[in-house]
Protein backbone atom coordinates (compact mmCIF):
# COMPACT_ATOMS: atom_id res chain seq x y z
CA UNK A 1 0.00 0.00 0.00
CA UNK A 2 1.34 3.30 -1.20
CA UNK A 3 0.65 6.88 0.90
CA UNK A 4 1.73 10.44 -0.26
CA UNK A 5 1.08 13.28 1.56
CA UNK A 6 0.65 16.11 -0.68
CA UNK A 7 1.91 19.58 1.11
CA UNK A 8 3.22 22.65 -0.27
CA UNK A 9 5.28 23.69 3.13
CA UNK A 10 8.20 24.96 2.11
CA UNK A 11 11.51 23.81 4.41
CA UNK A 12 12.39 27.57 5.07
CA UNK A 13 13.40 27.57 9.06
CA UNK A 14 10.01 29.80 9.43
CA UNK A 15 8.15 26.27 8.44
CA UNK A 16 9.90 24.11 10.13
CA UNK A 17 7.18 23.34 13.16
CA UNK A 18 5.01 22.39 10.67
CA UNK A 19 7.52 20.29 8.62
CA UNK A 20 8.38 18.45 11.86
CA UNK A 21 4.07 17.72 11.61
CA UNK A 22 4.19 16.71 8.43
CA UNK A 23 7.34 14.56 8.86
CA UNK A 24 5.37 12.58 11.96
CA UNK A 25 2.48 11.97 10.15
CA UNK A 26 4.30 10.26 7.26
CA UNK A 27 6.22 8.53 9.63
CA UNK A 28 3.36 7.03 11.54
CA UNK A 29 1.82 6.21 8.32
CA UNK A 30 5.11 4.37 7.65
CA UNK A 31 4.77 2.42 11.37
CA UNK A 32 1.57 1.12 10.10
CA UNK A 33 2.74 -0.71 7.43
CA UNK A 34 2.41 1.58 4.07
CA UNK A 35 5.30 2.74 1.80
CA UNK A 36 4.90 6.71 2.61
CA UNK A 37 5.98 9.48 0.57
CA UNK A 38 5.85 12.83 1.28
CA UNK A 39 6.10 16.39 -0.78
CA UNK A 40 8.04 19.75 0.06
CA UNK A 41 9.04 23.15 -1.38
CA UNK A 42 12.70 23.99 -1.76
CA UNK A 43 14.32 26.51 -3.80
CA UNK A 44 14.79 24.14 -6.69
CA UNK A 45 11.61 23.25 -6.78
CA UNK A 46 8.95 20.78 -5.44
CA UNK A 47 10.55 17.64 -3.46
CA UNK A 48 9.11 14.20 -3.49
CA UNK A 49 10.72 12.32 -0.91
CA UNK A 50 9.96 8.45 -0.53
CA UNK A 51 12.58 7.78 2.31
CA UNK A 52 14.92 5.96 0.63
CA UNK A 53 15.89 8.59 -2.17
CA UNK A 54 13.90 12.29 -3.42
CA UNK A 55 13.08 13.49 -6.73
CA UNK A 56 12.32 17.07 -7.58
CA UNK A 57 10.51 18.64 -9.74
CA UNK A 58 11.93 21.67 -10.74
CA UNK A 59 9.27 24.89 -11.08
CA UNK A 60 10.21 28.53 -12.19
CA UNK A 61 11.56 31.32 -10.04
CA UNK A 62 9.86 34.69 -9.70
CA UNK A 63 6.35 33.63 -10.16
CA UNK A 64 3.31 35.22 -8.60
CA UNK A 65 1.74 33.62 -6.09
CA UNK A 66 -0.96 31.91 -8.56
CA UNK A 67 1.21 31.05 -10.73
CA UNK A 68 3.46 29.75 -8.11
CA UNK A 69 0.82 27.36 -6.67
CA UNK A 70 -0.68 26.46 -10.04
CA UNK A 71 3.39 25.26 -11.00
CA UNK A 72 3.17 22.94 -7.43
CA UNK A 73 0.16 21.88 -8.15
CA UNK A 74 1.67 20.25 -11.41
CA UNK A 75 4.12 18.88 -10.15
CA UNK A 76 2.39 16.91 -7.30
CA UNK A 77 0.58 15.52 -10.46
CA UNK A 78 3.02 14.30 -12.18
CA UNK A 79 4.15 12.83 -8.99
CA UNK A 80 0.73 10.83 -8.44
CA UNK A 81 0.24 9.91 -12.46
CA UNK A 82 3.84 7.81 -11.64
CA UNK A 83 2.98 7.33 -8.28
CA UNK A 84 0.07 4.57 -8.24
CA UNK A 85 -0.77 5.36 -4.92
CA UNK A 86 -3.38 3.93 -2.45
CA UNK A 87 -4.08 6.67 -0.62
CA UNK A 88 -3.29 10.68 -0.89
CA UNK A 89 -3.48 13.04 2.42
CA UNK A 90 -3.73 16.55 1.07
CA UNK A 91 -3.01 19.34 3.86
CA UNK A 92 -5.27 22.65 3.63
CA UNK A 93 -7.32 25.07 5.08
CA UNK A 94 -10.26 26.37 3.41
CA UNK A 95 -11.11 24.59 0.14
CA UNK A 96 -8.96 25.62 -3.20
CA UNK A 97 -8.66 24.65 -6.64
CA UNK A 98 -5.48 23.39 -6.48
CA UNK A 99 -6.08 20.86 -3.73
CA UNK A 100 -8.98 20.23 -6.04
CA UNK A 101 -7.27 19.55 -8.85
CA UNK A 102 -4.74 17.19 -6.63
CA UNK A 103 -7.58 15.08 -5.76
CA UNK A 104 -9.22 14.47 -9.11
CA UNK A 105 -5.24 13.64 -10.34
CA UNK A 106 -5.21 10.90 -7.40
CA UNK A 107 -8.24 9.75 -8.53
CA UNK A 108 -7.68 9.89 -11.91
CA UNK A 109 -3.91 7.75 -11.47
CA UNK A 110 -5.92 5.37 -9.33
CA UNK A 111 -9.56 5.43 -9.24
CA UNK A 112 -9.81 3.45 -5.85
CA UNK A 113 -7.46 5.95 -4.16
CA UNK A 114 -8.53 7.65 -1.11
CA UNK A 115 -8.20 11.13 -1.17
CA UNK A 116 -7.75 12.78 2.57
CA UNK A 117 -8.21 16.71 2.70
CA UNK A 118 -6.91 18.26 6.11
CA UNK A 119 -8.33 21.46 7.45
CA UNK A 120 -5.76 22.90 10.05
CA UNK A 121 -8.24 24.96 12.29
CA UNK A 122 -12.54 24.81 11.88
CA UNK A 123 -14.46 26.53 12.35
CA UNK A 124 -11.80 29.01 9.87
CA UNK A 125 -14.14 32.10 9.64
CA UNK A 126 -13.27 33.48 13.29
CA UNK A 127 -9.39 33.65 12.25
CA UNK A 128 -9.93 35.04 8.29
CA UNK A 129 -12.56 37.84 10.79
CA UNK A 130 -9.24 38.32 12.05
CA UNK A 131 -6.97 38.55 9.10
CA UNK A 132 -9.10 40.55 7.38
CA UNK A 133 -9.64 43.30 10.54
CA UNK A 134 -5.97 43.31 10.47
CA UNK A 135 -5.53 43.96 6.94
CA UNK A 136 -7.75 46.73 7.56
CA UNK A 137 -6.56 48.15 10.22
CA UNK A 138 -2.59 47.81 8.67
CA UNK A 139 -3.94 49.16 5.51
CA UNK A 140 -2.19 46.58 3.57
CA UNK A 141 -3.82 45.80 0.17
CA UNK A 142 -1.99 43.45 -1.08
CA UNK A 143 -2.97 41.08 2.09
CA UNK A 144 -6.64 42.25 1.95
CA UNK A 145 -6.76 41.34 -1.87
CA UNK A 146 -4.78 38.01 -0.94
CA UNK A 147 -7.51 36.37 2.04
CA UNK A 148 -10.42 38.00 -0.07
CA UNK A 149 -9.65 35.58 -3.18
CA UNK A 150 -8.74 32.85 -0.88
CA UNK A 151 -12.78 33.19 0.72
CA UNK A 152 -13.43 33.58 -3.39
CA UNK A 153 -12.37 30.02 -4.01
CA UNK A 154 -13.19 28.42 -0.86
CA UNK A 155 -16.95 29.37 -2.16
CA UNK A 156 -16.19 28.09 -5.27
CA UNK A 157 -14.32 25.14 -4.59
CA UNK A 158 -16.03 23.77 -1.66
CA UNK A 159 -19.11 22.43 -3.40
CA UNK A 160 -16.89 20.49 -5.69
CA UNK A 161 -14.81 18.47 -2.92
CA UNK A 162 -17.59 15.55 -2.40
CA UNK A 163 -17.01 14.77 -6.29
CA UNK A 164 -13.53 13.53 -5.84
CA UNK A 165 -12.41 13.41 -2.02
CA UNK A 166 -13.58 10.88 0.30
CA UNK A 167 -12.47 12.16 4.02
CA UNK A 168 -11.89 15.60 5.48
CA UNK A 169 -9.76 15.56 8.20
CA UNK A 170 -11.06 18.39 11.13
CA UNK A 171 -8.32 19.43 13.98
CA UNK A 172 -10.84 21.66 16.09
CA UNK A 173 -14.33 21.28 16.38
CA UNK A 174 -16.07 18.19 15.55
CA UNK A 175 -18.56 17.84 12.73
CA UNK A 176 -20.20 14.48 11.09
CA UNK A 177 -19.34 16.01 7.77
CA UNK A 178 -18.36 19.23 6.15
CA UNK A 179 -18.59 20.67 2.32
CA UNK A 180 -20.88 17.50 1.76
CA UNK A 181 -17.66 15.28 2.80
CA UNK A 182 -17.73 12.73 5.50
CA UNK A 183 -15.29 14.69 8.69
CA UNK A 184 -13.33 12.93 11.14
CA UNK A 185 -12.08 15.54 13.97
CA UNK A 186 -8.27 14.37 15.75
CA UNK A 187 -6.25 16.14 17.48
CA UNK A 188 -2.81 16.74 16.53
CA UNK A 189 -0.02 14.35 17.69
CA UNK A 190 3.67 13.70 17.67
CA UNK A 191 6.78 11.18 17.31
CA UNK A 192 6.32 9.97 21.37
CA UNK A 193 9.44 8.26 20.96
CA UNK A 194 12.04 10.78 19.35
CA UNK A 195 10.75 13.25 22.60
CA UNK A 196 13.04 12.73 25.63
CA UNK A 197 11.30 12.28 28.71
CA UNK A 198 11.61 14.82 31.45
CA UNK A 199 13.49 12.88 35.15
CA UNK A 200 11.47 13.35 38.22
CA UNK A 201 13.22 15.61 40.33
CA UNK A 202 12.86 18.16 42.88
CA UNK A 203 13.12 22.31 41.59
CA UNK A 204 16.44 23.69 41.51
CA UNK A 205 16.10 26.52 43.44
CA UNK A 206 13.78 26.68 46.79
CA UNK A 207 10.66 26.93 46.28
CA UNK A 208 9.87 28.76 43.14
CA UNK A 209 7.25 27.79 40.71
CA UNK A 210 9.14 27.81 37.34
CA UNK A 211 6.70 28.13 34.52
CA UNK A 212 7.93 27.73 30.51
CA UNK A 213 5.90 28.95 27.47
CA UNK A 214 6.89 28.00 23.72
CA UNK A 215 5.70 31.10 21.82
CA UNK A 216 4.34 30.98 18.39
CA UNK A 217 3.82 33.90 15.97
CA UNK A 218 -0.35 33.37 16.91
CA UNK A 219 -2.78 35.52 19.29
CA UNK A 220 -4.36 32.28 20.74
CA UNK A 221 -0.83 31.70 23.16
CA UNK A 222 -2.23 34.24 25.07
CA UNK A 223 0.93 34.68 27.33
CA UNK A 224 0.07 38.04 28.10
CA UNK A 225 -2.65 36.58 30.51
CA UNK A 226 0.26 34.52 32.58
CA UNK A 227 2.10 37.78 33.03
CA UNK A 228 -0.83 40.12 34.42
CA UNK A 229 -1.83 37.26 36.66
CA UNK A 230 1.76 37.65 38.12
CA UNK A 231 1.42 40.94 38.65
CA UNK A 232 -2.00 40.66 40.32
CA UNK A 233 -0.18 37.36 42.30
CA UNK A 234 2.66 39.52 43.17
CA UNK A 235 0.54 42.61 44.83
CA UNK A 236 -1.52 39.86 47.32
CA UNK A 237 1.11 37.03 47.72
CA UNK A 238 0.37 35.72 51.22
CA UNK A 239 3.19 34.75 53.13
CA UNK A 240 5.29 32.15 52.98
CA UNK A 241 3.04 31.36 49.30
CA UNK A 242 6.38 30.63 46.74
CA UNK A 243 7.37 33.59 43.94
CA UNK A 244 6.48 32.43 40.25
CA UNK A 245 8.46 33.20 37.50
CA UNK A 246 7.76 32.66 33.62
CA UNK A 247 10.60 31.81 30.81
CA UNK A 248 9.79 31.98 27.41
CA UNK A 249 11.12 30.54 24.41
CA UNK A 250 11.33 31.94 21.08
CA UNK A 251 11.39 35.63 19.39
CA UNK A 252 9.44 37.07 16.79
CA UNK A 253 6.59 39.93 17.13
CA UNK A 254 4.42 37.53 20.06
CA UNK A 255 7.41 37.97 21.88
CA UNK A 256 8.34 41.41 21.22
CA UNK A 257 5.13 42.56 22.35
CA UNK A 258 5.31 40.88 25.77
CA UNK A 259 8.54 42.25 26.31
CA UNK A 260 7.01 45.55 26.28
CA UNK A 261 4.08 44.27 28.76
CA UNK A 262 6.80 42.94 30.81
CA UNK A 263 8.46 45.89 31.49
CA UNK A 264 4.79 47.90 32.07
CA UNK A 265 3.55 45.23 34.79
CA UNK A 266 7.20 45.34 36.46
CA UNK A 267 7.85 42.35 36.08
CA UNK A 268 11.68 42.51 34.80
CA UNK A 269 13.85 39.76 36.95
CA UNK A 270 10.73 37.49 37.34
CA UNK A 271 10.17 36.72 33.53
CA UNK A 272 13.11 35.98 31.31
CA UNK A 273 13.05 35.52 27.31
CA UNK A 274 15.19 32.36 26.22
CA UNK A 275 15.49 33.11 22.54
CA UNK A 276 15.13 29.89 19.49
CA UNK A 277 15.80 27.05 21.76
CA UNK A 278 16.81 23.41 19.80
CA UNK A 279 15.43 19.87 21.08
CA UNK A 280 18.33 19.27 23.52
CA UNK A 281 17.91 23.19 25.02
CA UNK A 282 14.42 22.25 25.50
CA UNK A 283 14.54 19.26 26.53
CA UNK A 284 17.24 20.60 29.67
CA UNK A 285 14.25 23.52 29.90
CA UNK A 286 11.41 20.66 31.00
CA UNK A 287 13.53 19.06 33.48
CA UNK A 288 14.25 22.73 34.74
CA UNK A 289 10.61 23.57 35.08
CA UNK A 290 7.63 23.02 37.23
CA UNK A 291 5.17 23.11 34.14
CA UNK A 292 4.70 24.41 30.75
CA UNK A 293 2.13 26.75 29.07
CA UNK A 294 0.03 25.86 26.10
CA UNK A 295 -2.28 28.12 23.92
CA UNK A 296 -4.49 30.45 27.05
CA UNK A 297 -5.83 32.77 24.04
CA UNK A 298 -8.23 30.20 21.65
CA UNK A 299 -11.15 32.72 22.29
CA UNK A 300 -9.32 35.30 20.27
CA UNK A 301 -9.78 33.70 16.93
CA UNK A 302 -13.06 32.51 17.22
CA UNK A 303 -12.43 28.92 18.55
CA UNK A 304 -13.44 26.74 21.68
CA UNK A 305 -11.53 23.91 20.48
CA UNK A 306 -7.81 23.07 19.86
CA UNK A 307 -4.59 21.00 20.17
CA UNK A 308 -1.83 22.63 19.74
CA UNK A 309 1.19 20.45 18.92
CA UNK A 310 3.09 22.09 21.73
CA UNK A 311 0.37 20.35 24.23
CA UNK A 312 0.99 17.16 22.76
CA UNK A 313 4.76 17.62 22.95
CA UNK A 314 4.55 18.75 26.80
CA UNK A 315 2.73 15.04 27.26
CA UNK A 316 5.36 13.46 25.58
CA UNK A 317 7.77 14.66 27.35
CA UNK A 318 6.20 14.59 30.58
CA UNK A 319 5.92 18.23 31.90
CA UNK A 320 2.83 19.01 33.58
CA UNK A 321 1.11 21.90 31.83
CA UNK A 322 -1.90 24.57 31.46
CA UNK A 323 -4.34 24.83 28.82
CA UNK A 324 -7.56 27.24 27.88
CA UNK A 325 -9.76 25.01 25.20
CA UNK A 326 -11.82 22.01 24.79
CA UNK A 327 -9.32 19.30 23.51
CA UNK A 328 -10.16 15.74 21.33
CA UNK A 329 -8.34 13.61 24.36
CA UNK A 330 -8.10 15.51 27.39
CA UNK A 331 -11.13 15.68 30.19
CA UNK A 332 -9.66 18.46 32.06
CA UNK A 333 -8.87 15.77 34.87
CA UNK A 334 -5.81 14.85 33.79
CA UNK A 335 -3.95 14.73 37.31
CA UNK A 336 -0.63 16.45 34.66
CA UNK A 337 -2.56 19.21 33.52
CA UNK A 338 -4.68 22.32 34.66
CA UNK A 339 -7.67 23.35 32.60
CA UNK A 340 -8.68 27.62 32.91
CA UNK A 341 -11.04 29.56 31.30
CA UNK A 342 -10.88 30.24 27.97
CA UNK A 343 -11.56 34.09 28.21
CA UNK A 344 -9.09 37.07 28.76
CA UNK A 345 -9.16 36.95 32.88
CA UNK A 346 -5.71 37.33 34.14
CA UNK A 347 -4.34 33.69 35.04
CA UNK A 348 -5.24 32.39 39.11
CA UNK A 349 -1.45 31.86 39.90
CA UNK A 350 -3.06 30.50 43.49
CA UNK A 351 -4.78 27.94 41.26
CA UNK A 352 -1.06 27.57 39.51
CA UNK A 353 0.64 27.03 42.73
CA UNK A 354 -1.31 24.18 44.10
CA UNK A 355 -1.13 22.75 40.86
CA UNK A 356 2.51 22.76 41.03
CA UNK A 357 2.18 21.66 44.61
CA UNK A 358 0.34 18.37 43.65
CA UNK A 359 2.50 17.33 40.49
CA UNK A 360 5.48 17.80 43.16
CA UNK A 361 4.27 15.17 44.84
CA UNK A 362 4.13 12.44 42.42
CA UNK A 363 7.18 11.22 41.72
CA UNK A 364 4.94 8.80 38.96
CA UNK A 365 3.58 12.00 37.42
CA UNK A 366 6.08 11.75 34.47
CA UNK A 367 5.50 8.41 33.27
CA UNK A 368 2.04 8.65 33.63
CA UNK A 369 1.78 11.63 31.21
CA UNK A 370 4.00 9.86 28.50
CA UNK A 371 2.15 6.95 28.67
CA UNK A 372 -1.06 8.96 28.24
CA UNK A 373 1.00 10.05 25.26
CA UNK A 374 1.34 7.37 23.81
CA UNK A 375 -2.07 5.76 23.89
CA UNK A 376 -3.73 9.01 22.48
CA UNK A 377 -1.10 11.58 21.21
CA UNK A 378 1.41 9.56 18.85
CA UNK A 379 0.92 10.23 14.90
CA UNK A 380 1.04 6.08 14.37
CA UNK A 381 -2.47 5.87 16.31
CA UNK A 382 -3.71 9.22 14.90
CA UNK A 383 -2.97 8.28 11.29
CA UNK A 384 -4.37 4.55 11.84
CA UNK A 385 -7.69 6.29 12.49
CA UNK A 386 -7.55 8.77 9.68
CA UNK A 387 -7.00 6.01 7.12
CA UNK A 388 -9.59 3.31 8.83
CA UNK A 389 -12.04 6.52 8.42
CA UNK A 390 -11.10 7.11 4.60
CA UNK A 391 -11.30 3.47 3.68
CA UNK A 392 -15.26 3.43 5.18
CA UNK A 393 -16.49 6.68 4.70
CA UNK A 394 -19.25 6.72 1.91
CA UNK A 395 -19.33 9.56 0.04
Amino acid sequence: MKFLYAGFVSDSGAYSGILKKVAGQTKGVAELGWEAHDTFLTKCGVVLETGSGRKTSAIGTGLHWREHQKAVTDAICGFLAEGSYDAVYIKGFLANPYALRIARCAKQAKRTCRVIYEVATYPYWGEYRRFLKVDWNQRNARALGGHLLEILQHAVSAPRFRSCVDALVLFGSPRERLWGVPAITVGNGVSVADIALRPYGPPEAGDTVRLLGVAGTSVAHGYDRILRGMAAYAQNRAPGSPEVEFSLVGENETVSALRSLVSELGLAGRVHFLGYQDARGLGALYASHDAAVSSLGVYRIGLTHLSPLKSREYCAAGIPFLYAYEDTVLSGSEPFCLKLPNNASPVDMNAVTAFVRRCRDDPELPEKERKFAEQNCDWKSIMKQILDFAAQADR
